[in-house]
């Protein structure tokens, strides 16, 4: 369990942001020695993560907004799978986020029975490909890896939500967070708790939002019952700091920062904790900036495949960009046509280097968008 970050007390009477207009926490001495010690401390431990985790954000958000509607709805979507994917690992549970995509979209079975019947390579084709070790645990090990997988998706879908729907309010009162908590499948508080925790996170009205996200997070860490490895925590300050930046174009990111900064993230507490939590936010954001250059990618080589007045192409192409991993059957879902014609799109699509097949299986085929690899693949 975390250290609460108000054990610092030095830290938590001068904020990094204040900049000592309270005369009455300054310490006693001479007008000029005053005056020093009221100035903003340059050498803070907060002040390089927060620039750096600032900056990733708003260049996220600039060019999310600058992007267009189809890319902007991909690169959520990816994200979600990413942040998913990245809560599994700090559960020690690796599974590939195309995996999960794949579950989500109902193109597997449970990965129980499926290792019951040593079929785990069918179900989670990209996860057995990196040699996660899943193929060594017993099957009777993999039950609750159906039931984390469902907790990582139910996470993916409610971060989505966040931007997706404006009216949301998971904060609004404690019974929302309550709700907020089951859909998570996390342990629910008691009333009294939740308000408490409510009340001190809009207390403290001041500071920069990031900072005030990561303090929340840590508040809740240390309520009585809360499990250091839920996701609800992480998840609920994003709530708060995308309700100070509504309408926001993508939620916060965090756990697609890469494992290491998680790992580091587990040996602080205090401020030391909030640098870690916002250099893992800064990671994140990073590592959303890559996604939407592949998806900006793969929309302009689509731009540039020809097509007819009456070619679906430049609506396959929206397809694949909207959805994490397509097949045959959704993409004739979401374009109204025949399976046939889907797989000859997916097919000129795979050709043109803007897909790629990713689960390895000669039928019942799943791609994904690939425009920095010329792989070409068949239904």
């Amino acid at each position: 369990m975390a250290g609460n970050p108000e054990d610092d007390a030095g830290f938590w009477l001068r904020p990094v942001w204040e900049t000592g207009d309270e005369t009455e926490l300054e310490p006693p001495g001479p007008p000029r020695a005053r005056k020093a010690a009221s100035a903003p401390d340059y050498d803070h431990p907060l002040l390089t993560p927060l620039a750096r985790a600032q900056d990733a954000v708003a260049r996220l958000e600039a060019k999310t907004e600058a992007a267009s509607a189809v890319v902007a709805e991909g690169l959520r979507t990816r994200l979600s799978y990413l942040e998913a994917a990245g809560w599994l690992r700090h559960a020690h549970l690796w599974i590939h986020p195309w995996d999960l995509a794949l579950r989500d979209h109902g193109a597997t079975t449970s990965y129980g029975a499926a290792a019951f019947g040593d079929r785990l390579a069918a179900v989670l084709p990209a996860t057995m490909a990196q040699q996660s070790g899943l193929d060594e645990v017993a099957p009777s090990g993999t039950r609750g890896l159906d039931i984390a997988a469902n907790r990582a998706l139910a996470l993916a879908r409610m971060w989505r939500r966040l931007a997706e729907l404006r009216t949301w309010r998971p904060l609004a009162d404690a019974g929302a967070v309550q709700k907020t908590l089951q859909s998570l499948g996390c342990r629910s508080l008691e009333q009294g708790v939740i308000e408490d925790w409510l009340g001190g996170i809009y207390l403290r009205e001041r500071g920069p939002d990031l900072i005030r996200a990561g303090r929340a997070v840590l508040d809740w860490r240390s309520q009585p019952g809360v499990e250091d490895r839920d996701p609800d925590g992480s998840f609920l300050g994003a709530c708060l700091w995308h309700e100070k930046n509504r309408p926001a174009p993508i939620p916060l990111p965090f756990w697609a920062a890469p494992d290491p900064h998680h790992h580091r993230l587990g040996l602080k507490i205090g401020v030391g904790w909030i640098a870690e939590f916002l250099e893992c936010v800064a990671a994140a954001a990073i590592v959303g900036l890559r996604e939407l250059v592949r998806l900006q990618e793969a929309e302009q080589k689509g731009r540039l495949l020809g097509s007819t007045k009456r070619s679906r192409l430049p609506d396959a192409v929206d397809a694949v960009l909207r959805a994490h991993i397509v097949t045959t059957g959704t993409m004739a879902k979401a374009l109204d046509v025949t399976p046939q014609a889907a797989c000859g799109l997916l097919r000129q699509l795979a050709a043109a280097a803007i897909v790629r097949e990713a689960t390895g299986r000669g039928s019942w085929r799943a791609f994904v968008c690939s425009p920095d690899r010329e792989l070409s693949g068949s239904c």
